[in-house]
């Protein structure tokens, strides 16, 4: 029981209140909704992005059912899958994408 109780602390009802009040007063980055594209139009820049050899800025939405958006920035691949993948060009880390979330996609 004492490994248990030194391993997992418990936390006073005060300790969760306070990191639950500082968990909601934090600000949230904020990200500019661009434009809602198409569907024939993402397919057509989803298109030149994998063909081209330049990185891309997609916007996407974080859930299908919130306005919150997260911008991805990077070289767009596809795998034999058919999985979208984001690469970073600072991290080369891989991100996967749903194509359902896009909303918007710009080529640089």
């Amino acid at each position: 029981m004492q490994n248990f109780l030194t391993q997992h602390p418990i936390e006073s009802h005060v300790q969760q209140l306070i990191t639950l009040i500082t968990k909601f007063s934090t600000p949230k980055k904020h990200v500019p909704l661009k434009q809602q594209l198409s569907a024939d139009e993402i397919i057509a820049r989803l298109e030149l992005a994998l063909n081209a050899n330049s990185p891309a800025t997609i916007q996407i939405n974080d859930s299908l059912l919130s306005e919150d958006v997260s911008n991805l920035f990077g070289y767009i691949y596809q795998n034999n899958r058919g999985q979208i993948l984001v690469q970073s060009p600072q991290t080369h880390q891989m991100t996967s994408i749903l194509p359902g979330t896009i909303r918007h996609l710009s080529i640089l």
